[in-house]
């Protein structure tokens, strides 16, 4: 025993080693887990490609009613979210309907449509795009005088207006998809004239859509003013470009038309002249603003009452005078509206025409609530859902980025500045002052790109100023506060209640 003794203390390397802790992670599984087994393929997969050998060995690869079987596989494939392999299968049926029925069979319609989901689904958008041209084609010949047919243009339209937004293709051809959305929507409001009517409801659909195309078409305009992102050599490109605001005020002016014949009330109407107004301002034009703001107010505020008068002439004047200011009078810019040049289609400006004019101007109702919408707050430019320049924001200061402002009466933002939050202060009183100061510059560091960015939004972005007494009037203090979490940054769709 002292021999081991003796032998081990000379060697102080073994010593060390067998001394050496041994640390275990009680967290870790000690066996190392092995991938579960795949999930059991449904049995309807397998009935379908079981018919569908047995259908191609009794009457070859393009056997009747084998489309029904690839799209009914393909759907199932879709549904387990195995994508690739349901495009493949689709793609196929594509294929063999139009060997069996022709190029622009209608047989094709629901395998295109699946086809699609599933490229959409595995984010192969340019390939989207170039299925989704030729299914226009198909629907266009399938379809073609029928309310499927309308339906299937406004789909085609608004994968036109998402393609924009996506950037699909080659930089110089993105115009063209606005250009082929313009064109869809103006082929779906003609087929609605003619089937429903040229006073119908249902010609609002394709208006609102060729509304934000004119918004889009503007920033286009924009664009091409500082040589970007546009191809002045594309004849269809540069005659979709042109005449931007005459074509965006004829579209505003259809809708308002259409709602005003089908009995909008006095609140909807001057919501409507305020589009009109929101319109003119964006693009620069501010007579014309002024006189649609005018004509809103108008809609909404009473006259006032005339002073008692003694004179009996003094009476008749005043009576005139309140019989001039009780009905609104449709000003040369409405009228201009109506008869722009290709501002919708010929029969749009001559239903939006006739429309106005058909039912006669309404007479002024106070409506308060109405007037401190449209009215008693600045507000951001376009002001559509899916075009709003800023952020989701509150109009206090609860939120993480607290900024604050002014709204002169021209619209234009003035001394923006960002407040210093609570939550820092809090902070620093709760941690040692190292700590809050190293926390404060990561958080510094860590948004300040955001910030910034937001900073140029807001300073780029147009107001519509608050009215008083029928003027514009400045906005001293606005105080907003943003939540510019990394997912959410790029969400310009989405606005507080």
């Amino acid at each position: 025993i002292p021999s081991a003794f003796a032998s081990q203390d000379a060697n102080p390397e073994v010593d060390d080693a067998e001394a050496a802790p041994i640390v275990i992670d009680m967290a870790a599984p000690l066996e190392t887990q092995r991938p579960p087994p795949p999930a059991p393929e449904p049995s309807a997969l397998g009935v379908y490609r079981t018919y569908i050998q047995s259908m191609e060995a009794t009457a070859g690869a393009f056997a009747p009613g084998l489309t029904e079987q690839l799209l009914g596989l393909g759907l199932n494939l879709q549904a387990l979210d195995r994508h690739e392999e349901a495009e493949a299968v689709l793609k196929r049926g594509v294929h063999v309907s139009r060997v069996q029925s022709g190029l622009y069979s209608a047989d094709q319609i629901p395998l295109l449509r699946a086809e699609i989901r599933s490229l959409t689904a595995m984010g192969r958008f340019d390939e989207v795009d170039e299925r989704q041209r030729y299914l226009a084609r198909v629907e266009s010949e399938a379809l073609e005088g029928t309310p499927a047919s309308i339906a299937a243009l406004l789909d085609q339209a608004a994968w036109a207006e998402q393609a924009w937004d996506l950037r699909v293709g080659e930089q110089e051809t993105h115009p063209e998809h606005l250009a082929r959305s313009w064109e869809y929507y103006r082929l779906a409001y003609n087929q609605s004239s003619h089937l429903f009517g040229e006073k119908s409801l249902a010609l609002l659909k394709p208006l609102e859509g060729m509304l934000r195309l004119q918004y889009d078409f503007a920033s286009l305009q924009r664009d091409n003013a500082s040589g970007n992102g546009f191809d002045s050599n594309n004849y269809r490109q540069s005659s979709a470009v042109s005449g931007v605001y005459r074509r965006g005020e004829a579209v505003l002016y259809t809708i308002y038309g259409l709602k005003r014949v089908n009995g909008a009330s006095a609140g909807e109407q001057a919501h409507d002249l305020i589009r009109l107004g929101d319109w003119a301002w964006w693009m620069g034009r501010r007579t014309n603003a002024y006189d649609y703001y005018e004509q809103a107010w108008r809609r909404i505020t009473p006259p006032p009452e005339p002073p008692p008068d003694t004179n009996e002439t003094a009476d008749a004047g005043a009576t005139t005078e309140s019989e001039d200011t009780a009905l609104p009078v449709e000003d040369d810019n409405q009228i201009i509206a109506a008869a722009a040049e290709s501002a919708v289609t010929s029969n749009a400006s001559e239903g939006g025409e006739s429309a106005a004019t058909d039912a006669p101007p309404p007479e002024p109702i106070d409506d308060p609530v109405m007037r401190a919408a449209l009215f008693e707050t600045a507000t951001p430019l376009p002001d559509i859902d899916s075009l709003r320049p800023l952020p989701p924001f509150s109009r206090d200061d609860s939120g993480p980025i607290v900024v604050q402002f002014r709204v002169n009466d021209l619209g234009k933002v003035r001394d923006l500045e960002r407040l210093v939050t609570s939550e820092v202060i809090e902070t620093a009183q709760n941690e040692s002052e190292e700590d809050a100061s190293s926390e404060a510059d990561f958080e510094a560091k860590e948004d300040s790109a955001l910030v910034e960015r937001l900073f140029r939004k807001i300073r780029r972005t147009r107001f519509r100023p608050r009215y008083a007494a029928g003027q514009p009037i400045e906005t001293d203090i606005i105080i907003w506060s943003f939540d510019l979490e990394p997912p959410r940054a790029d969400s310009m769709a989405l606005q507080p209640q």
